[in-house]
Parts: structure tokens; sequence; C-alpha cells
């Protein structure tokens, strides 16, 4: 995934065009990765109320068809299509297939814009996104789908610790600059501790958490990613 975008002008200082996000969650469960994506943009992040959107999982899996007889779903494909509703409320199978000799399931899931500041998930079955006036994003994630993760872990697949990866690509639908504040994160690939940006109208960048934040969001439940 490339963003043109942005203009590096220097570590601190980004110009960027838009804000229309796409949230890219990666984790790694025994080997087999696994992407979450949603886009949202700008003018929802700053003014919309809570609700839900749509997102895409996509499952890493051995292979799509059985050894035995391709017309037949794999074992490991017919176990994520049984396994990922568990964790993730609401994720409906979409297809599985293959691309640079890796195989994946798909999944629709929905994932919820959080707008509220009582310090509470508008939702505890599925990821957040939180947005509000003291802060530009959050990425939450219940204690519910963590004890679920370890469970999927554990007993369907015998892994005994995964990796998770986060990245968030924002549109710019205001119609005028935005300035904001990037922490403990890469934008497009570049890493900042921290960071002072600005997003022009009619532009997307890529956010990826550090592995720093989503320990922290996965401990905590949230991570801090971007500031007004």
């Amino acid at each position: 995934m490339q963003f043109y975008s942005i203009e590096n002008k220097n570590d601190i200082g980004i110009s960027i065009k838009t804000i229309s996000i796409v949230s890219v969650f990666i984790l790694l469960f025994l080997g087999c990765e696994t992407i979450v994506e949603t886009e949202v943009s700008l003018q929802d992040l700053l003014n919309s109320k809570t609700k839900i959107i749509s997102g895409d999982l996509y499952v890493e899996v051995a292979a799509c068809a059985s050894h035995e007889d391709s017309r037949k779903p794999s074992n490991a494909a017919v176990q994520a299509q049984q396994t990922i509703p568990i964790i993730f409320e609401g994720a409906e199978y979409i297809e599985c297939f293959s691309k640079s000799f890796d195989s994946f399931a798909h999944f629709k899931i929905p994932i919820v814009i959080d707008k509220d500041i009582d310090g509470k998930f508008a939702s505890n079955k599925n990821v957040n996104i939180i947005s509000n006036k003291n802060n530009l994003l959050w990425i939450g994630i219940p204690p519910g789908i963590k004890k679920k993760m370890e469970n999927f872990k554990e007993e369907s697949f015998g892994a005994t610790s995964f990796d998770l990866k986060v990245n968030v690509m924002i549109n710019n639908d205001t119609g005028k600059d935005h300035p904001f504040k990037v922490v403990s994160a890469y934008i497009d690939g570049h890493p900042y501790v921290y960071g002072d940006l600005t997003s022009h109208k009619n532009s997307k960048f890529l956010v990826t958490l550090s592995d720093v934040s989503v320990d922290q969001a996965l401990k905590d439940g949230r991570a801090l990613v971007l500031l007004h």
C-alpha cells in the first residue's frame, strides 16, 4: 500500500493532503498473518457521532483448498471460518484467495468509531477507533477481544504468542488543511517518536503504530496515536 500525498520536510514537519482513515491491524497467530483494514474520513473523526463502519479482515492460512481435493476448502480455511467470528463479533466470511504464494481468508468485520469521552469503549466486542475533542485518534482493543485471541492461539493453533501491528490510512475530506501530531508511530513508513504534521485537503496518509503503542493497546486496552 503506497501513498503519494506526503512531502517529507523534516522529522517533525510533513505536508499531507486528506484524512480518510484506513485502519489496518495485523496479528500473527502462530505465524499466520491477519490484517484488519477500515476506512474513515477526517470529517467523521472530527464531527460524527459514535457509529459502526465496515472493515476487512484477512487471515493467512496454509492453503485455501484441500490438498486431497481442490474442490473442497482446506482444514485451515475451515478453521478460520469457524474461529474468526468468535474473536471478532459480526465477522462475515467472504472468500479465500491466494496472492504471491500466500493464502488468505477474507472477512468483513464491524469497527466502531467511538466519539464519547467517558473513558469506556463504545463496543466491548469490536475494535474501537476513538476520537473526540481531547485527542484525534486512539486505537482501542477491548479486553474481551484480547482474551479471545489468547484462547484462539492456545486452543486452536497451540501458539504461545502473537504479534499485532496496526496501520491507519486517513482521508482529509474537511475541505481545508488540518494540523495534528503523531505519537510513537510511522507516517508512510517514516518513524516518529513525536511529530508535528499538516494534512492538506483531498489527500491520504498512512499511520503505523510502533511496537510500543501496540503493546500498550493490548495491555491497557487503548493506545494514543494522533493528537489535535
